[in-house]
């Protein structure tokens, strides 16, 4: 089992109802398809953040593991004990 702590930042944090959670995956991951899980656990206000129309995900949408920026559709896996940090660009002044 592979466990990865996924933190949630600004809007989605409160789309996901939490601040954090640990997630345990059976086989290492790919970013992108840690989006598609956590869109369908977490239901439609998370979902139309995370992911586009088609199912992708949102460009806007910043991915970090550990303290690296991460493309969600970069093919690198994610391995145990990986912190995977997510986050909306917000905007104002």
């Amino acid at each position: 089992m592979i466990s990865i702590r996924v933190r949630y930042v600004a809007q989605l944090k409160q789309a996901a109802g939490v601040a954090s959670e640990e997630i345990e995956l059976s086989a290492p991951w790919a970013a992108r398809d840690l989006l598609l899980l956590l869109a369908d656990r977490h239901g439609a206000p998370l979902r139309n953040l995370l992911l586009g129309e088609d199912g992708s995900p949102q460009p806007t949408i910043l991915v970090f593991v550990g303290d690296e920026q991460v493309v969600p559709s970069d093919r690198s896996l994610l391995k145990d004990g990986d912190v995977v940090t997510l986050l909306s660009p917000m905007a104002g002044g």
